[in-house]
C-alpha cells in the first residue's frame, strides 16, 4: 500500500523531479545520518539533548526516502526508532525521553514523536506491529488532546503544571501532530483542532504575524509576530481538508513577505533555528504548489504569489551549498544530527506521500 501510494504521488507531481545534485545531496545526507543512530535507536544533540525530537525528525527523513519499518535501505533504522518509542511510551501515553531539557517542554517533543509515529504506522505493512502502534497512537493522541488549555492552546507542558500558560509554538506543533494522526485514521475531535486554530487566529497581529502568546485569552502580547509561527499555522491548516480560517491568507502573506533573500542568508549563518524556519516555510510553499496561493488570495499581485516552483530552486541551492563533504549540515546549538535531519526532510518534500507532509 505504501509503495503504491508513493508511486501514484510521484507520478502526479506538478514540479520536476529533483535534479541530480539534489539526489546526491540527499543520498549522502541519509547515509551520514543513518550512521549516527545509536544502538538503542536514537539520535541526540550535543551533550545528549533532545533525543525524542531529533530521533523522530531523523526517522521522518528516512521514511521520506521510501524506507518503511519493514522494507527499504533504512528499514532497520526505522524499526529501531519505532521500537524505542514503543519502549518509552508512558502509561499515560507520553512519547518522550527522560532527558531534562525535553521534560521541561515535553508537549513539543511529544508532538514531534506523534507526527513521526503516525507516518511510520501508515507506511508499515507488518500486521502485528500496526496493531501495537495503533494503541500507542490512540494513547498518545488522547494525551495531547487532554492537555489542551480552555483557550484552545497548548503550553510547553500541561497547562495544569504552568498556571494555565499556553503559547503559539507549542499549539502549532500540537495541531500538526494531531492532524497527522487524523490522516492515518486516529480519532481526533474536530472541536480540538478548531479551538487550536482559533487560538492562533487570536494570536495574529495586524501584519499577519503570530505572537508567542496571548494575554487574557484575547489580546496579542509579548513578542512581535513571528513568521515561523505564521508558517507553522499555515502548514497545519493546509494539512486538513476544508476548514480554511480567514487568518490563513494573512499567515501565508506574513511568512512569504518575511522570507526574502536575507532569510536565506540567515539560513546560511543561523544553523538549525534558521533551518526550522525554512522547513515550515517550505511546507507552506509545497502545500500550495503552483496555484494554491491564488485560490486562497485572489487579490495578491503575481509578483507576491508564493509558488513551490520558485521557492524550491533557491532553497535547494542554498541547502546543497551548506552541506559538508561528509553529507551532514552543521549546527553549533544542537549539533549536526538535528540540522541534517531537517535539511533532508526539506529536500525530500517532492516525494509527497507521508501523511504529515503530503499535499
Amino acid at each position: 500500500m505504501h509503495a503504491a501510494a508513493a508511486a501514484i504521488a510521484l507520478a502526479v507531481l506538478a514540479t520536476p523531479a529533483p535534479e541530480q545534485g539534489t539526489n546526491d545531496a540527499v543520498r549522502n545526507g541519509l547515509k551520514w545520518l543513518a550512521a549516527q543512530q545509536k544502538d538503542d535507536g536514537t539520535w541526540e544533540g550535543l551533550n545528549g539533548v533532545s533525543p525524542t525530537t531529533i530521533t523522530t525528525m531523523a526517522g521522518l527523513a528516512l521514511l521520506m526516502e521510501g524506507s518503511t519499518p519493514k522494507h527499504g535501505a533504512y528499514a532497520p533504522h526505522v524499526r529501531k526508532t519505532v521500537a524505542w518509542l514503543e519502549a518509552n511510551t508512558s502509561d499515560k501515553g507520553l512519547l518522550a525521553s527522560n532527558s531534562p531539557n525535553e521534560m521541561y517542554q515535553y508537549i513539543q517533543s511529544h508532538a514531534h514523536a506523534l507526527q513521526f509515529l503516525a507516518c511510520a504506522y501508515d507506511a508499515d505493512d507488518d500486521t502485528d506491529r500496526r496493531k501495537r502502534l495503533v494503541n500507542v497512537l490512540d494513547k498518545a493522541t488522547a494525551f495531547l488532546t487532554e492537555r489542551q488549555h480552555a483557550s484552545g492552546g497548548w503550553g510547553i507542558v500541561a497547562t495544569s503544571e504552568n498556571g494555565g500558560y499556553s503559547d503559539s509554538q507549542s499549539t502549532a506543533l500540537a495541531l500538526q501532530a494531531l492532524l497527522a494522526a487524523r490522516k492515518v485514521g486516529i480519532s481526533v475531535p474536530k472541536t480540538v483542532t478548531d479551538k487550536g486554530f482559533q487560538y492562533l487566529a487570536r494570536a495574529t497581529n495586524k501584519e499577519g504575524g503570530i505572537v508567542y502568546s496571548i494575554a487574557n485569552g484575547m489580546l496579542p502580547a509579548g513578542n512581535d509576530g513571528q513568521p515561523m509561527f505564521s508558517a507553522m499555522a499555515a502548514a497545519g491548516v493546509l494539512m486538513q481538508d476544508g476548514g480554511r480560517p480567514e487568518s490563513l491568507t494573512k499567515w501565508v502573506q506574513n511568512a512569504n513577505s518575511t522570507n526574502a533573500t536575507q532569510q536565506l542568508r540567515f539560513l546560511r549563518d543561523g544553523g538549525v533555528y534558521a533551518m526550522l524556519q525554512q522547513y515550515q516555510f517550505a511546507r507552506v510553499a509545497f502545500a500550495l504548489g503552483e496555484n494554491g496561493h491564488r485560490k486562497i488570495d485572489a487579490d495578491t499581485g503575481a509578483q507576491n504569489l508564493l509558488r513551490w516552483s520558485t521557492t524550491r530552486p533557491k532553497l535547494f541551492k542554498e541547502l546543497k551549498n551548506m552541506q559538508a563533504k561528509d553529507g551532514s549540515w552543521a549546527d553549533a546549538n544542537f549539533g549536526p544530527n538535528y540540522c541534517t535531519a531537517v535539511a533532508l526532510v526539506i529536500l525530500q518534500l517532492d516525494n509527497d506521500y507521508l501523511p504529515a507532509l503530503a499535499r
